[in-house]
């Protein structure tokens, strides 16, 4: 007993104790360095987009591509589902994003795409610099 009692003490002779202060910064230390900007999220929606519509003008021309696109997706199968996106930077443009989507919508359906194979929906991101429309294949 007496040799564990004296090897016990010769370990915890170099030990210091914890307390308020052992996790206190000292006086000496510098500041730490400002956080810079956060690193980019997730991302929403892991597929690539068929389509993306940017409106940086009121009135993109994005009939012909979206055209091509879609029945070159059409030509995989007839059974495919079509995801079309409105991305708004605020609440605000929401409405307007709407609208956007359902002209996408309509110009899909003029290629012959029935109607309960086009689904909407509205995502609002307020790091985009101008708002777009994508359009997913599924």
């Amino acid at each position: 007993m007496r040799r564990s009692a004296l090897a016990a003490l010769v370990l915890l002779s170099g030990c210091t104790l914890w307390d308020q202060t052992t996790f206190q910064p000292s006086p000496e230390a510098e500041p730490p360095a400002p956080a810079g900007p956060p690193p980019p999220g997730p991302r929403v929606d892991p597929r690539d987009p068929l389509v993306t519509i940017d409106y940086v003008t009121p009135d993109p021309v994005y009939r012909d591509p979206l055209r091509y696109a879609v029945r070159a997706a059409e030509s995989r199968g007839r059974s495919v589902q079509y995801d079309v996106i409105a991305v708004v930077a605020s609440v605000d443009g929401a409405e307007a994003g709407q609208q956007r989507a359902l002209s996408v919508m309509r110009a899909i359906m003029q290629d012959r795409v029935p109607a309960p194979r086009v689904h909407l929906g509205l995502r609002i991101d307020p790091s985009i610099p101008a708002p777009r429309v994508l359009v997913y294949v599924r």
